[in-house]
C-alpha cells in the first residue's frame, strides 16, 4: 500500500536520516536534494515561506521524499497560492523528490493525488526537474490520473555537464583538437607571462571566513551579478554552506596561485561521483590571462584524478562552459493546475 504523510517542517531524527539514505540510491540525486541542504535554505533564505515535506511509503518503507513551499502571491486575478519545491532557484540549481528510479511513477502519483484532494492551492510549479532523472514524466502520467491541468511544460534551464569517464586524459581526447589546444594554450600563457600555477584546496578553518572576501571578488568579476553577490543575505548563505558542508568536504574552495599571488576562486559541491561548480571568481586585473578558465581547467583535472565521473557546471549556458566541452543537461518545468 502506498501511504503519503505531511510533515510541516523539516523532520529530524530517524525520519531525516531515511531520507539522507534515500540519496545515495537514487542515482540523480545531488546535494541539493538533500536535507542538510534544504535546512540551511530554510534557516538563511527561505524563512517566509512555509514549507512541507511529504514522504511516501510502501509497507511503511520510505520510497520517496518531496519538500515544497506554499507562497502567496499576487496575480491579475488576486492572490494566489503556489507550491514550489523547496529550495528556490537563486542558490538551489537542481529541484524536486527523491526516489529510487523504480518508484518514481509511485512518488510522483502519490503527491498529485494528495495535492488534487488539497483546496489550498491554486498552481504547482514544478520546476529544476533534471531531463533525464524522468521526474517530468512522472509527473505527466499522475496530473492526467488524477484531473490535473498541466498550464506549461517548458525547459527552464540548463546545466552544462562534462563526461569525466575514464579520467582527465580521456576527456581531453574527446574534446575537439581545436578546443583542447586553446585550453592547454591558456594555462601555458599564463604561467608564461604571470608566474608558476598552483592550485591550492582552502583549509577547512579557513573556508567560512573566506567566504566574504570571494564574494567581493566575485562581485568585482562579475559586475551585472554585483547586486545578487553583495546582499548581506547571500554573505550569510555562502558562510553557512561552509560551516555545514566544508567538515567533510562536501564543500571546497580552491584558489589558483599565479606567481605566488591569488588569481581566481572556485566554490565546488561534491557528492557521490558528481563535481559540481557552484561559482567562482577571479582578479578583474589579470582578465586577459584568463584565469576563471584556467582554474576551472586545472579543478577538472582534479576532479578526474578523485575518480569523480561527472564535472556539472551547474545552471545556466554561458558561453564559456561549452569551451571545456560540457553538454547541456536540461531542467524541465511543469505548471499544474487544476483541470
Amino acid at each position: 500500500m502506498i501511504e503519503l504523510r505531511t510533515h510541516d517542517g523539516m523532520p529530524e531524527g530517524a525520519a531525516r536520516t531515511e531520507w539522507e539514505l534515500l540519496l545515495d540510491e537514487d542515482p540523480t540525486a545531488t546535494v541539493f536534494h538533500g536535507p542538510r541542504f534544504l535546512s540551511l535554505w530554510r534557516e538563511v533564505l527561505g524563512q517566509r515561506s512555509p514549507i512541507r515535506v511529504h514522504t511516501v511509503h510502501a509497507d511503511r518503507r520510505l520510497i520517496g521524499v518531496i519538500a515544497d513551499t506554499n507562497d502567496l502571491e499576487g496575480s491579475a486575478t488576486g492572490p494566489q497560492e503556489l507550491r514550489r519545491f523547496m529550495g528556490g532557484t537563486e542558490v538551489t540549481d537542481y529541484l524536486g523528490p527523491v526516489s529510487r528510479p523504480e518508484d518514481r511513477t509511485d512518488v510522483a502519483d502519490a503527491y498529485l493525488r494528495n495535492l488534487a484532494a488539497d483546496v489550498d492551492w491554486d498552481e504547482l510549479v514544478a520546476g529544476g526537474l533534471a531531463e533525464d532523472a524522468g521526474w517530468g514524466d512522472a509527473f505527466r502520467r499522475a496530473a492526467d490520473a488524477h484531473g490535473l491541468a498541466i498550464l506549461d511544460d517548458d525547459i527552464e534551464d540548463v546545466c552544462p555537464r562534462i563526461d569525466l569517464r575514464g579520467g582527465y586524459e580521456a576527456y581531453q581526447s574527446r574534446l575537439p583538437g581545436r578546443m583542447r589546444q586553446e585550453l592547454n594554450r591558456k594555462t601555458r600563457k599564463l604561467a608564461r607571462d604571470a608566474g608558476e600555477l598552483e592550485l591550492v584546496e582552502v583549509p577547512a578553518d579557513e573556508t567560512e571566513a573566506a567566504m566574504d572576501d570571494f564574494l567581493d571578488e566575485a562581485a568585482e568579476s562579475f559586475p551585472d551579478k554585483a547586486g545578487f553577490f553583495g546582499r548581506t543575505d547571500i554573505h550569510a548563505w555562502f558562510r553557512a554552506l561552509a560551516r555545514e558542508f566544508v567538515d567533510d568536504r562536501t564543500l571546497r574552495v580552491h584558489r589558483l596561485q599565479v606567481g605566488g599571488l591569488p588569481a581566481a576562486t572556485t566554490v565546488s559541491l561534491v557528492r557521490n561521483g558528481q563535481w559540481g561548480l557552484y561559482n567562482s571568481s577571479f582578479d578583474p586585473a589579470m582578465q586577459s590571462l584568463a584565469p576563471g578558465m584556467v582554474i576551472i581547467n586545472l579543478l577538472i583535472e582534479e576532479a578526474a584524478g578523485e575518480g569523480c565521473h561527472v564535472f556539472d557546471l551547474l545552471r545556466g549556458d554561458e558561453p564559456y562552459k561549452y569551451r571545456f566541452g560540457a553538454t547541456d543537461r536540461r531542467l524541465e518545468r511543469l505548471m499544474i493546475a487544476r483541470g
